[in-house]
């Protein structure tokens, strides 16, 4: 007790010596501004208490345009206040109170802060700091609570920045109302916070009006056992899952209820009695927003619920600002006997003002349930169910006819229907009849159950690509699939067990399976045909689809039904076309090549019919699961291949280096385009990958192979023999080069190397036309399958003729020789017989891989990427004995003269040598010396 008053005593000193300093000299007059509204009197030393706000508590705000930007919707306010800065007074109920106040309009959250020092981000919007300045304003402040008239008031300083961007000193007054130490659903905090400079003055502001929900001491007023009654009425014969209440405010299930897609009744095409919100955006609103602002451990597990109502077409995230026209406020609590949450929720009411003073809450009339479906169909798939109504009579002027919702997100929350129910099997059996007679023997197909039926898409349309999708199973024979379930993190807590154990289906036979999807198809490009699916939907088709998958042959047959619009401005419930037939083939686990997923989306409605619409062609690439594991064994051996072909590289560059050092005579004769070629070849991998020399980006992680961070050490290990052998190569081109510039007497080899580029580089650009042009006519010629929408074929084709240029880089060398008449061994026999078979083997390998690996994403490749060069049977045999003949060409050469292989009548021109003239003197000379 004794250092517990201490340290109080030390505590509250330190305080008001620090508050004293920092407020020395410019701290306004509380008497002036705030002695009428809340008195003042002397705080006690030992004395500290709560506030009933709470150490943290969030808010909204409006106004303060001068110092404040409004370039977000997200305009709110919090207000933090820790408890050591509230004291009590001599006089009874009165409190003394220090704080800060910070007012924020550009992120999700806004804090306010309390203390000596200010938190939060920091340089986020660096390169902007006018708009990050003027994003966050700050004011430190003391005052007085008075206990028994709810009010607060203090005042203090602050700083900020104009919108011309100077700084400005701030002088105010806060003041609070209805801050009690007890709330219920009616209770709402209003305040202000005012300048207290003159309109003139520069540092003046535009007045700041406050708004927020307390929760100190909330009590629950609208649960009755009339209410149950109400509520049990409306319950669904099908139970939900069981849940707890305090999921609704955290957790994934706190996200999920923040975009829910409102559904309205086909008697509404306007906002006159089909809205329990008085601003309607022109349109009825289309999405609904549940937050839950404090969750209890009572009763009733309850919870308090704010709902704010939005549209798409304003905003694509519901809006966080207070705007009490699109908003309720209610009080919630969990059915445990019909696993639903209930909600009476109230409409907050004010006048439209600048303030926040006259704003209440009242009509508590509207209703709302919400329940997670144990059981899921082909017309009900969402997570989350609810409806919304009025217990109002129809006549009365706040009546509404009722409005359903959904979950219109994909991500899962952790817990799911444990059932699916088909109906569409008898369709699908007339439309997709079983083919039993015709089986592949020998082939294997994927699993129902496996990952490998998720597949995303590329979808034609008479020809032409409109659009790209994705599909993903939902049930497999009335088992609820979980394949598209990724890392949500936490999972909801259950009470009590399971509402039903999922059933056998009706077809499991052989290798028949009952099998529903959700698939989505995202438009790329604007369709103006009637009869493109795309017209009585949104940007994006979502087709819920059942029928049967035939796992020994790998077809898939379903029967689907496609969302429609029909009406934009109201999003109308149960507005669907289910006369839709798809049919997909999956290719067989064991296909090496041209493993492609194919199928087709068509109506069976009449052309006449407005809701029928083109066929379209679907191309998917196969990645099976199985090939993922073959996958990650294949690039453990390219590494190693990668890893042995550099060393080997290092090996034979430096074995030239050494001839060269044994005979600098033969330097000048080595060309300087095959030395360039080879240097570029080691040098571009080390720029474009320069960041895996120091560490490998995170963004650039294919989560299919999972965590392969040995794969990642080992591609450091092969950049950095890549630099190896780029010095040891770059020291090689710069000793040929200083041996052209240094001898004169062989300066004429510079005529010969210019002479052999005539014809090199000539060469060079036709291969290269010719290449292009057989490269677009074979793209032109076959469906290209990809999932993504955007391509760049242009540089994948230049790599590869890159790759054929590297392949062939003694052509330059041999040129050169016949332009130089070349005798000299230039080349030691362990480089160009060497490095032929390092640029050669790959191709050897790719003959390898094609037989026993599936084609593949480019990505996976660390050896021998068909990017970077031309891979293909016939390239695989012809690149290799081009390379092997140019190896044996340099041979012939080196061992008989360059002009050995030309033809005899081609020699002549280069076979004869200059007699040398012998002058008079030069013999008399000769003569004596002998």
């Amino acid at each position: 007790m004794v250092m517990d008053s201490l340290l109080s005593t030390l505590f509250t000193f330190f305080f008001f010596s620090s508050s004293l300093v920092s407020s020395f000299a410019s701290q306004p007059s509380y008497k002036d501004h705030c002695g009428s509204i809340v008195q003042e009197s002397t705080p006690n030393d030992h004395t500290l208490n709560t506030f009933p706000l709470g150490d943290h508590h969030t808010g909204y705000f409006k106004g303060g345009d001068g110092i404040i930007d409004f370039g977000t919707s997200l305009n709110q306010y919090s207000f933090y206040l820790r408890p050591m800065y509230m004291l009590s007074t001599q006089a009874s109920g009165l409190f003394k109170i220090q704080g800060t106040v910070s007012l924020r309009s550009t992120s999700n959250s806004f804090y306010y802060h309390v203390g000596n020092f200010t938190y939060g981000d920091r340089s986020r919007y660096h390169g902007h700091q006018g708009r990050y300045r003027r994003s966050r304003v700050t004011f430190r402040l003391e005052g007085f609570w008075s206990e028994s008239s709810g009010k607060v008031c203090m005042v203090g300083t602050g700083h900020g920045y104009s919108k011309t961007g100077n700084y400005l000193n701030l002088d105010a007054v806060f003041k609070l109302d209805n801050v009690f130490n007890a709330s219920d659903i009616t209770s709402l905090v209003s305040g202000s916070l005012k300048s207290l400079s003159s309109e003139k003055d520069e540092n003046y502001f535009e007045p700041i009006s406050l708004i927020m929900f307390p929760i100190a001491n909330y009590n629950y007023t609208l649960a009755s056992e009339q209410l149950d009654n109400e509520f049990s009425s409306r319950s669904d014969a099908r139970k939900g899952l069981p849940l707890n209440s305090l999921s609704f405010c955290s957790g994934p299930l706190s996200r999920a209820i923040r975009r829910l897609k409102l559904e309205y009744s086909h008697e509404c095409n306007s906002s006159k009695a089909c809205t329990p919100i008085s601003e309607s955006f022109g349109q009825l609103p289309s999405l609904l927003s549940l937050k839950g602002m404090e969750c209890s451990h009572t009763k009733k597990h309850r919870l308090r619920v704010l709902m704010r109502f939005s549209n798409t077409t304003t905003n694509y995230w519901i809006s966080q600002s207070f705007n009490p026209k699109s908003m309720l406020v209610g009080e919630g609590w969990w059915d445990e006997k019909n696993y639903m949450l209930c909600v009476v929720a109230c409409h907050i009411m004010g006048k439209e003002s600048s303030s926040f003073a006259t704003t209440k809450v009242g009509d508590c009339s509207i209703r709302l349930t919400l329940r997670l479906p144990s059981v899921w169909s082909i017309n009900s798939t969402s997570n989350i169910v609810g409806q919304i109504w009025s217990n109002k009579t129809t006549d009365d002027p706040g009546y509404f006819k009722m409005i359903t919702f959904t979950n219109d997100e994909d991500h899962r929350l952790g817990v799911e229907a444990t059932k699916y129910e088909y109906s569409q099997l008898d369709r699908v059996k007339k439309s997709c009849p079983i083919q039993k007679s015709v089986k592949n023997k020998g082939r294997t197909y994927p699993d129902a159950y496996s990952y490998d039926m998720r597949f995303d898409m590329l979808v034609r349309e008479s020809n032409k690509r409109v659009a790209w999708g994705y599909s993903v199973p939902l049930s497999v024979d009335g088992k609820i699939s979980n394949i598209d379930e990724i890392g949500i993190g936490e999972s909801l807590p259950i009470v009590g067990s399971p509402a039903e154990a999922p059933t056998v289906a009706i077809l499991n036979s052989g290798g028949l399976f009952n099998i529903s999807y959700k698939i989505s198809l995202m438009s790329n490009s604007t369709l103006n045909d009637k009869n493109s699916i795309f017209n009585l939907s949104s940007e994006t088709v979502k087709i819920f689809a059942e029928g049967i998958y035939d796992a020994g042959v790998g077809s898939l047959c379903m029967v689907g039904c496609r969302d429609l619009y029909l009406n934009t401005m109201a999003p109308i419930a149960h507005s669907v076309d289910c006369e839709v037939l798809m049919k997909f083939q999956f290719p067989s686990l064991d296909t090496k090549s041209g493993r492609y997923i194919k199928g087709s989306i068509e109506s069976t409605r009449k052309k006449s019919d407005p809701r029928y619409f083109k066929p379209l062609d679907l191309t998917s690439t196969a990645f099976y699961i199985e090939d993922a594991g073959k996958a990650v064994w294949r690039m453990d051996i390219e590494v190693i291949m990668v890893l042995i072909s550099t060393t080997l590289a290092c090996v034979f560059v430096t074995l030239q280096l050494y001839h060269v050092k044994r005979n600098p005579n033969v330097l000048p004769l080595i060309s300087l385009i095959m030395m360039s070629m080879l240097t570029l070849g080691h040098m571009i991998p080390l720029v474009v990958n320069f960041e895996a020399l120091l560490a490998q980006n995170p963004n650039n992680k294919n989560f299919v192979f999972g965590n392969v961070g040995w794969l990642e050490v080992n591609e450091i290990a092969v950049r950095l023999i890549t630099m190896v052998a780029f010095l040891l190569q770059f020291r090689l081109l710069q000793l040929t080069w200083s041996s052209r510039k240094s001898d004169e007497s062989k300066k004429g080899l510079l005529v010969a190397e210019w002479k052999a580029a005539y014809v090199t580089l000539p060469l060079y650009a036709a291969g290269l036309l010719i290449a292009l042009l057989l490269k677009l006519k074979k793209d032109e010629d076959k469906v290209h399958v990809t999932t993504s929408p955007y391509q760049h074929h242009s540089w994948e084709n230049f790599k590869s003729y890159g790759g054929l240029v590297l392949d062939g880089f003694l052509l330059p060398q041999i040129i050169l020789n016949l332009f130089s008449n070349m005798k000299e061994n230039v080349l030691s026999s362990p480089f160009y017989f060497g490095t032929t078979f390092v640029r050669l083997w790959p191709h050897a390998y790719d003959l390898y891989r094609t037989q026993h690996y599936a084609r593949q994403d480019n990505v996976t490749y660390l050896y021998a990427n068909p990017s970077a060069d031309f891979y293909s049977t016939a390239w695989d045999i012809v690149i290799p004995l081009g390379g092997i003949l140019f190896a044996f060409i340099i041979y012939l050469q080196q061992c008989f003269g360059a002009d050995y292989i030309l033809p005899q009548r081609f020699k002549g021109s280069k076979v004869y040598e200059k007699v040398p003239v012998v002058t008079e003197s030069e013999a008399e000379v000769e003569t004596t010396n002998l």
